[in-house]
């Protein structure tokens, strides 16, 4: 009879129950304090409307919303031809990251369970004639759009890494800088067209006057719209490259957004590469960049029904519901509760069109990594425990890990975020040389020789996202609350017959004995088989229990978490 039975499976991660997952190598250890103990009853809520393109089903593209996207700086990632590199920049790494070292680490990435890279700017920003400057390494100001800088190799290193990409069945954005460069830029296209530029720039609401070397586009001229829909076109058919992210896309018109959008999309539509074995269209996938909040995200990136611009961006504001609820921001502001996260995330949805697409994060080359926002927040007292060397640290980067996967829509991973790299040294902002919060995390990337903790958490991150992988519940389902609070995250998560619950107690004081009823499940007549499994090792156990009658309960030690799957 048991093999009858419709299966719901368990995934409690390695922050969970101690006493049930030593055996995988879990810790018990505990770091001072009291514990309290509460309990919890989890109960569907009309909290979200799911109007949003990835929480729609009848609306939801699989290759778009189940994007998993690994961000690579690439001055400072890996060095793979010691011949080229740029040796100066912003941030703490040794600045010989070149596009050979990614080629070499692609196996790694992959690995991970990633489904797409994105490169910050390989375009010309200096040839090798000419001295470099740390800008110059950022590849943020280029001078020649239609060459690869050479300092990060060539075009034909650059194609083999698209083509290698490919093979592994992993997307290749690029990062698009689209309103500003140095004023050395080459303003001609291949077919004659000239951009044109001023030193006047956009900003958020309002101009500014261009930095000493640089310019920006002038896209009140049509002109330069011709010569960027060009632009963008070129490296979809010429390198088959699978869309773009667009750096401070603010500066660009919305309606010029929407032409550059569709020429991509045209382009992709008459291009074809073998991806993983098989012959595909580039995705044709935009993402922009605007670092605000969501009605400026709106204004300026994803328009409106009637004029659509972006249809996806970076969802900045969850971003920051996420890191306040379980650390802290970069100005040390936070508020440890579930709801800190909801209230962001229904924000969104009141507030972006229906089109829209947001990408979830936890950090960015501008940003300061999660580990480093824990060691604030302890250095601040808003948190009692989080350092490097504390089990805490390790719990809190999971519960965000955990969160991102649970979001419907492509999600992005900073290099290093799926070991738990930090900074050492850098809990406040010191605004010293390579330490400052807007470039502090670029680092030199690590790929082996991880510490215990770190091969757990990089273990952890890739076994969630082969799971959200598995699930189309996770990358594109509805979302409902079932619990949220200020003690709890908890959303049942949709798609068909295809259910996931996920449950995080956000506090590091508390114990919550949870229940729900089998009815929280479409199918509550069917028997339910539970397992477990610890996430953080692949080689655990796993333990088949039941439930009582028709509840079930379990215990969220603090900052721990469950996910429950009706199917994989």
């Amino acid at each position: 009879m048991k093999s009858t039975m419709n299966k719901l499976y368990l995934a409690i991660m390695s922050t969970l129950l101690a006493t049930s997952l030593t055996a995988c190598g879990s810790s018990s250890s505990e770091e001072g304090g009291e514990i309290t103990v509460v309990d919890a009853t989890l109960k569907e809520a009309s909290t979200y409307k799911n109007n949003l393109f990835c929480n729609n089903p009848s609306t939801a593209v699989e290759d778009i919303c189940n994007i998993r996207m690994y961000q690579i700086m690439v001055e400072a990632f890996n060095n793979g031809d010691n011949n080229i590199n740029y040796d100066v920049g912003y941030g703490t790494s040794n600045h010989k990251g070149d596009i050979q070292g990614v080629i070499d680490q692609l196996d790694y990435i992959k690995g991970l369970g990633i489904n797409a890279i994105w490169l910050t700017p390989v375009f010309q920003s200096a040839d090798t004639s000419t001295p470099v400057t740390p800008l110059d390494a950022t590849g943020y100001f280029g001078e020649d759009y239609y060459k690869i800088d050479p300092h990060f190799g060539s075009e034909d290193t650059f194609r083999t890494l698209v083509d290698a990409a490919h093979a592994k069945g992993m997307y290749v954005f690029l990062d698009g800088v689209f309103g500003h460069f140095k004023s050395t830029i080459s303003r001609t296209s291949p077919s004659y067209i000239s951009l044109v530029s001023t030193d006047v720039c956009q900003g958020l609401g309002s101009t500014y006057t261009a930095g000493e070397g640089t310019l920006c586009a002038d896209h009140s001229q049509e002109a330069t719209l011709d010569f960027y829909k060009e632009l963008a076109a070129h490296y979809i058919t010429e390198y088959k490259i699978d869309g773009w992210r667009l750096d401070q896309a603010y500066q660009v018109p919305v309606k010029n957004w929407k032409e550059i959008r569709e020429a991509v999309e045209e382009a992709a539509k008459n291009t074809t590469y073998t991806r993983n074995g098989e012959t595909v269209h580039p995705l044709g996938y935009m993402v922009g960049e605007i670092w605000s909040g969501d009605s400026q995200i709106t204004q300026y990136g994803y328009g409106s029904d009637s004029l659509p611009g972006l249809k996806s961006n970076f969802a900045f504001n969850t971003r920051y519901g996420i890191v306040k609820a379980l650390a802290v921001e970069e100005s040390s502001a936070y508020n440890h509760k579930g709801t800190t996260i909801q209230n962001e995330l229904v924000n969104a949805e009141n507030t972006y069109p229906d089109f829209a697409v947001p990408n979830y994060f936890i950090s960015n080359h501008d940003l300061v990594r999660f580990g480093d926002l824990l060691q604030r927040g302890v250095k601040k007292k808003a948190l009692s425990s989080g350092n490097y060397d504390s089990d805490k640290y390790w719990k809190r980067y999971r519960l965000a890990h955990t969160v991102i996967a649970s979001l419907s829509g492509p999600i992005t991973i900073f290099y290093g975020d799926e070991w738990g790299q930090e900074v050492p040294n850098f809990d406040v902002q010191k605004n010293e040389m390579g330490y400052y919060d807007d470039h502090v995390a670029r680092v030199t990337g690590q790929f082996r020789g991880f510490s215990s903790d770190q091969e757990n958490l990089k273990n952890y991150v890739s076994e969630m996202l082969k799971i959200r992988n598995n699930s189309k519940a996770l990358s594109m389902g509805t979302m409902t609350d079932i619990g949220t609070d200020s003690n709890l995250f908890a959303v049942k998560k949709t798609y068909g017959d295809s259910e996931v619950i996920v449950v995080m107690n956000i506090q590091e004081d508390k114990q919550i004995n949870v229940t729900f009823e089998n009815s929280l499940f479409s199918d509550e007549s069917a028997a339910i088989s539970l397992k477990y499994m610890d996430l953080s090792k692949a080689s655990c156990s796993e333990e088949e229990v039941y439930p009582a009658g028709t509840t079930y309960s379990f215990t969220l030690e603090p900052l721990g978490a469950a996910v429950f799957f009706n199917k994989l």
